[in-house]
């Protein structure tokens, strides 16, 4: 190892010297993490122009290259095929440099054919925007990315055993009230030689056991099948069915039910909770950084959103429940630190005014009105006033509540495809009263209906549609004939939604860009430590608080503004913990 870092520091450390590579993330944070050097020139990842050319393919180096360079006449063999589990270091070097000059050979040939497509004098516009994609976004990302996994988020050991204790505890009640209710069987249980067989005639059901509770509530309690794909299936999708089912019914045996159901759902949500999270995170708490590490993939979503998620610590930061504020409370800000948090305001619906170019939506973010309400004005035909949520002395108007829940449901339900079923059930009306909403909606706002439209026929026409700075999101099957066919409908519902939530990470991505190169930035000691697609968390100095969090604010503000001529809203909090207690009176006030 020393022979080869005398080599190699020379080149790593040489900003003159273009650096390719295949996942350039992965060994810059080897190199740095073990030798303290960084890359200095981090110029071309053919993994991440991969994603920006297809989004719909394997993007490991042997499958990408066997593809577009051997025409599919390889092989997709990995070192994992090849070697069958040995690690490396039992392998005679002579070997393994051959598989290791071999991936070097892959790289650089895959990004001659790469460089091709992804510049920015192609002849096609719709390349030459994604050569920016790629070149002012997603690449200026990796030096982001990275400082964020190596320095990871610390957490409080003490509190998670608390946490640990308390939901251990819920766990044990939650299951003591399902053997009751379960109790009531104790004949049909007996009956029942499959049940007596997996309980080995205890008749104590374990509820973490599919095959027990799918003969509990089939064969015991005789409910009929919800689901054609899981006839005796036990998902939270299908309890739920169960349970609106019985709550329809309206008598006192489903109540009774209704009330297993909720204990068994929340027994397995604290078991969940134990083992991904609660007991999960301090034992993978790093001893060099006291802090639990995370890899943040920018093409987490084929949208070009964020996710989360880590092959050693499985540590996932984008999928912590925020229902559950209480474990996004392990995380802290270290000694000296506070978190500063900025939070877009409705950026999708602000996205979605934009690329429509409706004037109403668009008045409201300028007026620095409730759009919801405007909505609910416009398709409930009242004033402005009877749709917002409270009265001028600060008292709830319940009716204007809902009219405003119910245009914020349509609207989200435009933007994610959720049927008039689905927003029916929500407010338990009939599919007839969601759909004649949203048919109201639309003539009320006929600029979004056009966009649908629009992105639809785009899509059917060049199989991907596009966000405002010229990402592609591939959605072939939208040009199926076969209209009918299931996976035309997937496509179908993905397209308006590929705009939005993809041109939403982009605004989320230039913004942490001009954060990460604000001069400011180094110079306060700030360090980006979480993203959650719309949220963003620094870490900042104590003594600096109002100049970072002005940065952050200020920086995700105009950068927002300028991609989409609207004025941002940027919730920011200050904190000595994730969702801890919101300092930012104390810390923000004007001098």
């Amino acid at each position: 190892e020393e022979e080869w870092k005398a080599v190699m520091l020379h080149y790593l450390a040489n900003g003159s010297l273009k650096c390719i590579n295949h996942n350039i993330k992965f060994d810059d944070k080897v190199v740095t993490f073990q030798w303290g050097q960084r890359i200095a020139n981090v110029w071309w990842d053919t993994n991440i122009a991969g994603w920006v050319l297809n989004e719909n393919e394997k993007h490991g180096l042997k499958p990408m290259y066997n593809k577009y360079i051997l025409n599919g006449e390889g092989s997709d063999e990995d070192f994992g095929d090849l070697f069958e589990g040995i690690p490396c270091n039992y392998i005679p070097i002579d070997i393994f440099a051959i598989y290791g000059a071999n991936d070097g050979f892959k790289t650089w040939a895959l990004y001659q054919f790469q460089k091709k497509y992804l510049r920015e004098d192609h002849p096609r516009a719709d390349y030459r925007k994604l050569y920016h994609v790629f070149r002012d976004i997603e690449m200026p990302l990796i030096d982001v990315c990275m400082d964020m996994e190596l320095r990871g988020v610390e957490i409080r050991e003490d509190y998670a055993k608390e946490l640990s204790v308390k939901f251990n505890a819920e766990m044990a009640e939650k299951e003591k009230l399902c053997d009751e209710y379960v109790a009531k069987f104790d004949k049909f249980i007996e009956e029942n030689p499959t049940l007596m067989r997996l309980t080995k005639g205890t008749k104590k059901i374990n509820y973490n056991s599919p095959h027990q509770v799918s003969c509990l509530f089939y064969d015991i309690f005789k409910l009929k099948s919800v689901s054609r794909k899981e006839p005796r299936g036990t998902g939270d999708k299908i309890v739920q069915q169960h349970r609106n089912k019985a709550k329809k019914a309206g008598t006192k045996k489903g109540e009774e039910f209704i009330q297993f159901l909720d204990n068994y759902q929340r027994y397995k949500e604290c078991g969940k909770l134990l083992g991904t999270y609660i007991d999960k995170i301090p034992e993978v708490k790093c001893a060099k950084t006291n802090a639990v590490h995370t890899t943040y993939n920018q093409y987490g979503a084929k949208t070009g959103r964020f996710s989360s998620s880590d092959t050693v610590t499985k540590i996932n930061l984008q999928n912590i429940p925020s229902h559950e504020k209480s474990i996004r409370k392990i995380f802290r800000a270290r000694d000296g630190y506070k978190f500063v948090g900025g939070d877009f305001s409705q950026i999708e619906p602000r996205v979605l005014s934009y690329v429509s170019g409706d004037e109403a939506m668009q008045e409201a973010y300028r007026e620095g009105k409730d759009l919801y309400a405007i909505m609910g004005s416009k398709v409930y035909g009242v004033p402005y006033e009877d749709c917002r949520e409270f009265y001028p002395d600060g008292t709830v108007n319940a009716e204007g509540k809902h009219r405003r829940t119910t245009m914020k449901s349509v609207l989200l339900g435009i933007m994610y495809e959720r049927g008039a079923k689905a927003i029916g059930e929500q407010f338990d009306k009939s599919a007839e009263w969601a759909q004649k909403l949203i048919d109201d909606f639309y003539k009320s706002f006929p600029k979004i209906q056009q966009l649908r439209l629009k992105v639809e026929k785009m899509a059917e026409e060049y199989g991907y549609v596009t966000t405002i700075q010229g990402r592609k999101r591939r959605l072939p099957e939208m040009q199926l004939p076969d209209h009918d066919d299931y996976r035309y409908q997937e496509a179908h519902r993905q397209s308006l939604n590929a705009v939005i939530q993809g041109s939403s990470a982009d605004i989320m991505k230039l913004a942490m860009i001009a954060i990460y190169n604000d001069p400011q930035y180094k110079a306060l000691d700030c360090h980006m430590v979480i993203t959650v697609h719309d949220e963003l968390i620094m870490e900042v100095p104590e003594d600096h608080i109002k100049e970072g969090a002005d940065l952050l604010v200020n920086t995700m503000k105009r950068v927002g503004h300028s991609l989409i001529d609207l004025p941002m809203s940027v919730d920011a909090e200050v904190n000595d913990y994730w969702y801890g207690e919101n300092l930012a009176d104390e810390y923000l006030e004007e001098e």
